[in-house]
């Protein structure tokens, strides 16, 4: 879309990405998508097509009448400035601000809100404990891991109405168009399982409560606050690039004749971002980079499933969190400590329910997990969860992926896309056939590239075609 003189400001952490297209000729930037095939998210501002951008996030644009950017201003910039302050005190001020944001934003609205077995939605659960306008629900796969059993668990508790999902292999098929459709292609499409069930919760309520961000902003990012650049651009480099990603990455670049080195390339870029963000502790740079970079880029185009049909309240996004984010010592963020007490306090009950990456622990005892007496618990556990996939023939941890693309019901839907005509226009058939074969040979560590071969081979049918 040209966008002329016209004032647009995004948030700091936009719920949505949005687009501008300057009036130059349209060419597609191959190098962007042999990014986009790593990774699985675009970089930066970048599309498929030279002359379409995306708006950055915290970011002021001005147009002229011919659609041009004549002016581009950062607002806010991610930065570390801690200060001496309590973790009682931060805990308060996070509890008033966390709360402040969900009655501003919910007031007397009817609350859609999903619940897994993770602390994010729970925590945004407590903000409604006395609200008797709340609809929740979860969903699991079938096969997959027993999301509903805290989803139940944490409705029950608060005895909010609630229904539990069921989401069947084989899904993406009936709804791989529509959310194509809905996301542009710019993610991929095993994600997204909202898809499935929306049109069943949207109805219930009046805004959706989301708890996206609350697990990247309330913990450490797991490495030392003294880690050098040059290990940050590893560890980076290590988390953002997929099983196979370079290699798919590597393959376009050398169909399209690319100049240049793929890997430097890629490499290169990611240092150039990671360069824009001046903050000498490298827990608080790298979640910077991540909200930045990817929150904005791949967690937010999958948001817009939700945006199509009702507001959308995420509290952990809010532009007064973010700032909060900043002003907090790394050492309160970290472990999830923030979270954890105010659950504790503010509702003992939901405290005392399982964690589900820590389960059969709870938020008090949680740190006994590793101890012997827990782990014969588990053991215990994990026997007789065995046992019942033996006699019933299923797995109880099947990812998304395995159900969407392995067996014979989804096969002929996998390869009607990769072998589509379609896609011939944008890459050599050889490629999908050359991942195909290998996709047959070692599912796991071919996955990511048959997604992202999928996103690529919905983008040539229904976007390629028709301009």
């Amino acid at each position: 879309m040209i966008h002329r003189n016209e004032h647009i400001t995004t948030s700091i952490v936009p719920s949505t990405v949005r687009y501008y297209t300057l009036p130059d000729s349209e060419v597609l930037d191959l190098k962007a998508i042999c990014c986009f095939a790593a990774t699985g998210f675009f970089l930066d501002d970048d599309t498929y097509y030279l002359n379409q951008k995306a708006f950055r996030p915290a970011t002021s644009y001005s147009f002229d009448a011919q659609g041009n950017v004549i002016k581009k201003e950062r607002y806010f910039k991610w930065h570390y400035a801690p200060r001496k302050i309590t973790f009682t005190q931060a805990l308060e001020e996070f509890t008033y601000l966390l709360e402040d944001i969900v009655k501003r934003n919910v007031q007397d609205r009817r609350v859609i809100i999903p619940i897994s077995g993770g602390l994010d939605s729970r925590t945004l659960a407590a903000t409604l404990a006395d609200s008797k306008q709340v609809f929740a629900y979860s969903y699991q796969f079938e096969g997959g891991p027993h999301e509903n059993y805290y989803g139940s668990s944490v409705a029950n508790s608060l005895a909010f109405p609630y229904q539990a999902f069921e989401i069947s292999k084989g899904y993406l098929w009936g709804v791989i168009k529509d959310l194509a459709l809905l996301n542009r292609c710019y993610a991929e499409f095993i994600n997204p399982r909202q898809m499935a069930i929306w049109q069943q919760v949207v109805t219930k309520g009046d805004i959706f409560l989301l708890g996206h961000g609350g697990d990247l902003f309330f913990d450490s990012m797991g490495v030392p606050d003294d880690l050098s650049t040059d290990e940050q651009n590893k560890h980076l480099l290590k988390k953002l690039i997929k099983p196979s990603g370079w290699e798919l990455g590597e393959e376009l670049w050398k169909a399209w004749g690319l100049e240049g080195n793929f890997r430097e390339y890629l490499k290169t870029r990611i240092e150039q971002l990671l360069n824009t963000i001046s903050i000498e502790n490298a827990n608080a740079r790298l979640r910077a980079f991540k909200t930045e970079f990817y929150v904005a880029r791949w967690t937010a185009v999958n948001l817009e499933i939700f945006e199509r049909q009702l507001p959308v309240c995420m509290p952990f996004f809010d532009d007064d969190m973010c700032k909060f984010i900043c002003m907090v010592p790394e050492e309160h963020l970290a472990n999830r400590r923030i979270e954890i007490e105010y659950l504790k306090a503010k509702s003992p009950a939901l405290a005392s329910l399982p964690w589900q990456k820590y389960y059969p622990c709870n938020l008090y005892n949680y740190s006994d997990f590793d101890t012997f007496p827990y782990k014969i618990k588990r053991g215990i556990i994990k026997g007789k969860r065995e046992i019942k996939k033996y006699l019933l023939g299923n797995r109880s941890d099947a990812r998304n992926w395995e159900l969407q693309f392995l067996g014979k019901s989804n096969d002929p839907f996998l390869q009607s896309y990769l072998f589509d005509n379609s896609l011939e226009q944008l890459l050599p058939s050889s490629i999908p056939k050359k991942f195909y074969k290998l996709f047959q040979r070692d599912a796991h560590g071919y996955a990511h590239s048959i997604t992202m071969l999928l996103t690529l081979s919905l983008f040539s049918r229904l976007f390629l075609n028709k301009r």
